[in-house]
């Protein structure tokens, strides 16, 4: 099972240090992750330039933020400049980001998964880009545009697609088209449950797609400081970036403390939604405690048949980050 870490800064100085560490630590790759404001595929072109060693992806950016030609335009930049070290993390975010920050009706977000992965497959491809589906069109209909292709493209490229995917059909969805699935909130110990979608779709189509969740991790002897670290992202989650989060995780069996924690959210009360979470809870989603605790709880994900473990640092210091991303060569060898 390999580890790889997802980072958030732009910030040169903390973005180095991580991904030094990172490569000295000898993870399999670092995650840039693109939520609203700093652009995911820049970052990662100074990752690319500053790196020999670690495969970099973007964890995720949204379906409905570009057109699916210039997110191929992204991927097929980003795996030249690593020398064929880049993956592409996609997913819908949710209704809140998409309508308010990128001016984007969030509607029939499976179809528009499956006809941007199709386009981006076409894209890269090398192939006149001439495309029907039940979201997307290409060239637009009646412009009497001839189509296009990628035009510095010598050869195929073959970026890997993960899907962001929580709900059955998207899981589906991802078994069918993608080359890895990462989500978040993931929980090893409800994999069978949560996951059947995706595990039945894939069984039937015999295709290889890898697993590889995001999990929160902190790392340190007082286990309920390492929960409350966990407590805001989670109620955030949960209680204001969309439905679809919610019944993921109402399908792990929590589906009262979901309904607590975004009644409370609702009202604004923040703090009571945090407390909300249940210890269960945040220990199935995430790596908190000591080094030992850490090293045997991420033996779960390896028995569950994850592929890569997506760590996400959960505390705020930056030289805190760097320690427990550190640390991970004492878990390793635990």
């Amino acid at each position: 099972m390999k580890i790889s870490v997802r980072v958030r800064y732009a910030d040169p100085t903390k973005l180095g240090d991580l991904l030094r560490a990172a490569e000295d630590v000898g993870l399999h790759g670092l995650w840039v992750s693109e939520p609203w404001g700093y652009d995911a595929g820049a970052v990662l072109g100074w990752c690319a330039a500053n790196s020999r060693r670690v495969l970099l992806g973007t964890h995720i950016v949204s379906i409905f933020a570009r057109s699916p030609a210039s997110t191929a335009g992204m991927a097929a930049s980003l795996w030249t400049l690593s020398g064929g070290r880049f993956r592409l993390g996609l997913g819908t975010s949710g209704p809140g980001v998409v309508e308010a920050w990128s001016g984007v009706r969030f509607v029939k977000p499976v179809a528009r998964t499956r006809d941007t992965v199709n386009v981006i497959r076409q894209v890269l491809s090398g192939q006149m880009v001439s495309y029907r589906g039940e979201t997307l069109t290409l060239p637009l209909a009646g412009s009497g545009r001839r189509p296009l292709r990628f035009a510095q493209l010598a050869e195929p490229i073959p970026v890997p697609i993960y899907l962001g995917a929580l709900g059955p059909r998207n899981q589906a969805l991802t078994a069918e088209l993608a080359d890895g699935w990462t989500p978040t909130p993931y929980s090893p110990d409800h994999h069978a449950l949560f996951a059947a979608p995706l595990s039945t779709a894939i069984a039937e189509s015999g295709r290889d797609v890898k697993i590889a969740p995001v999990v929160p991790i902190a790392i340190g002897d007082d286990l309920p400081a390492m929960f409350a670290l966990e407590r805001r992202w989670s109620a955030f989650y949960l209680g204001a970036m969309g439905d679809f989060y919610a019944k993921a995780v109402a399908r792990m069996g929590f589906g009262r403390m979901v309904a607590d924690v975004r009644q409370r959210w609702s009202t604004g009360d923040r703090g009571g939604a945090g407390s909300a979470l249940e210890d269960e809870y945040l220990d199935s989603i995430g790596l908190f405690g000591s080094v030992e605790r850490v090293a045997q709880r991420l033996r779960r994900y390896e028995a569950a048949g994850v592929d890569e473990v997506v760590l996400e640092l959960r505390k705020r210091d930056h030289r805190d980050q760097l320690d427990d991303l550190r640390t991970m060569a004492k878990v390793l060898s635990a």
